[in-house]
This record gives C-alpha cells, structure tokens and sequence, in this order.
C-alpha cells in the first residue's frame, strides 16, 4: 500500500511525534561518518544506538573487484556494514528517550512500501554516488535495508544531509522527534518522497507577510491552511513554527517569538480557542499581539475562532471568522485578501 493510502496512519504518527516533542526530551541525532583509517576510539553518551546506514565502499576499476565486494559482503555483519568499504555512514541516537524513538522510527519506516524504501535507498545512493565518483569508473554504494535505517535515510535525504565527506561527527540541529514531526507532515500534505522546502533564511532578519499564532492542538487545521499560503506566497512570507523549527531551538525563544508577533510581520492570524488561553507560548505571542492593538494597528491583526473560550482582552465587538464554518481553504483566501490590502 503506497503513502496516499496511508493518511489514517500518518496523522497517528503525527500525533505520537507531536506529544513528544512538545516535552523537550534530551536527545540527539548525529551521523558519524568513519574510514578504514578512523581511529575507534568514540565515546557517545549512555543510553544510545548506532547503525549503519551506507556505505560507499569502492571504485570497481580501482584496487576492489566484484569478487572482492562478495567475498566481504558474505563475513559482515548488517549491523556494522560491510567490511572494506572506503566510507561508512552511521546514524546514532543518544539519549534517555533512545528507545522509544527506535520504536516510533520503526513504526514509521513501515509507511513506506517495498517499492518507496527502494526509492529512498536509490535516492541515497545517487547522492552518495554524485559526492564521491570522479564519473572515471563505476562505484558501489550500499544501503542498510533495516527499518530504523530507512526511517533515518530518508530523514537526512529530507534534509539533504545523506553525503558529505567529512569524517567523525555530525549532530542535526533539530532534535530526531520534532524532524520525524516535520517530515510526516510534509508526507500527509504531498506523499512524495521529497527533500525538505523549510527556509534556510536566518529568522531574525525576516520582515513576513504574515505570521500564524495557535495551540498546538489546532495544528491540523492551521497546517492546511499554511500549505494553502506558501503556495500563494513568496519564500520566506509566512512564519509557521515549523518551518523554522531548527531556528526556534535556542535559548530566548520567548523574546524572538514577541519581536517576530510585533515588529516583523505585516499581519498576526491569531486562532482562539479554549486551548489557547492555557498555553504559555501562546500567552507570549498574546502579549505581543495586544501591544499592537494598544497601538491602533488593528489592520495587523485578524482572528479566527474556533469557539467561545473566554480570553484576556479579547471582547464580544471584536471581529472573527469563525472556523467551524469556514474551511482551511476559505480561512487561506480570507488572509491573501488581508494582505493584498495591507501591501
């Protein structure tokens, strides 16, 4: 069964990585990259996994043959690779929420058919190819057909970080629970297997056309209507928290958050619910937001409801759309027409 018919399980892993990145778990996703000179002496932290996930192990006209590569392939160990390769890749997990992220990876890896995981594996092994041949002679690669090994591929093929020629480590950014998040919701919106489209524009420095304000729990709606907006916008117009999510993980994020809301977006699309009076970060991007009504700039801001919840500042005379009549679609439409006015 292909991705387009896996929607229902999607939005399940969705949900299970979205709860757990919410907790800042301490944990990392690093690749380390060894040749056979590397020395062996690593040390990662306690509790941690690593495996194999490709290996570019030799150019055929050079000092291996395809006896060679067999004769190694049948004495290694899938875990570690095969032996004589040039350069192995690793991914490794670290930290106290190790093991279960192996089995939510697992689950996820299962997304994909047999058909997709050798898309992704080929997609691998192209880049590795394009990185490392001299285009003189042909190359093997390898990739690890395990799960937890597809799952991490497609992670760094995502964020176009599968080849490089750097040895020892490498950490991600963005911690292994919220970039499987990002890279799910990318694969419900358009399952394809893709590289990433979040901006690698530093977020300081961005003036938006608008910016999005929500509760967690209205993610599945304010995402649609976020897709529906980048495709009618230009690159770096919308701040939605995800797109910059490797951004937003850094100390201060509340005075970043309130400088975005208040000085660098032309218009704040602000979704009420009960569920946002109870959340912190919502209460700062709230603060920030009633500073510029205090202002008279109410032509910056715009509100869509999704039921009555009682909110500080917030009176019965305001105007709304209400999203429990209006779809994601409209909601979209409603804000393109906003900021035409304000350009």
């Amino acid at each position: 069964m292909s991705l387009r018919k896996k929607s229902t399980e999607i939005k399940r892993l969705i949900d299970a990585f979205e709860s757990e990145s919410k907790k800042f778990h301490d944990i990392t996703f690093s690749t380390y990259t060894i040749t056979q000179s590397s020395p062996s002496n690593m040390r990662f932290k306690s509790p941690n996994h690593a495996i194999n996930l490709w290996q570019y192990y030799g150019k055929i006209n050079e000092n291996h043959t395809s006896e060679d590569f067999i004769e190694n392939f049948k004495e290694s160990d899938p875990q570690w690779g095969i032996r004589g390769a040039k350069i192995s890749a690793f991914g490794l997990i670290e930290g106290d929420t190790c093991e279960l992220f192996l089995k939510m990876a697992r689950r996820a890896a299962h997304l994909f058919s047999k058909k997709e995981a050798d898309i992704i594996s080929s997609k691998v092994v192209y880049e590795i190819r394009e990185s490392e041949s001299d285009e003189a002679s042909k190359t093997i690669v390898t990739t690890n057909s395990n799960s937890l090994a597809i799952w991490l591929n497609y992670l760094l093929y995502y964020l176009s970080m599968t080849s490089h020629k750097q040895e020892g480590i490498r950490v991600i950014d963005i911690d292994p629970f919220s970039l499987s998040l990002l890279a799910l919701e990318q694969l419900l919106t358009e399952p394809t297997i893709k590289k990433v489209d979040k901006s690698l524009s530093k977020v300081d420095d961005i003036n938006f056309d608008v910016a999005l304000s929500f509760p967690g729990e209205k993610r599945d709606y304010v995402s649609e209507v976020a897709t529906i907006l980048r495709e009618n916008l230009e690159d770096d117009s919308l701040f939605y928290d995800f797109d910059y999510q490797s951004q937003l993980a850094r100390p201060n994020i509340d005075i970043l958050l309130q400088n975005i809301y208040r000085n660098n977006a032309k218009l704040i699309v602000v979704f009420l619910s009960k569920e946002y009076v109870q959340k912190e970060w919502c209460g700062l991007e709230w603060r920030a937001i009633r500073d510029i009504i205090k202002s008279k700039r109410d032509e910056q801001v715009m509100f869509v409801k999704f039921d009555d919840a009682q909110i500080d500042g917030l009176f019965d005379i305001d105007g709304y759309i209400d999203a429990n009549i209006f779809t994601p679609k409209n909601v979209a439409n409603f804000i393109m027409e906003r900021i035409k006015l304000l350009t």
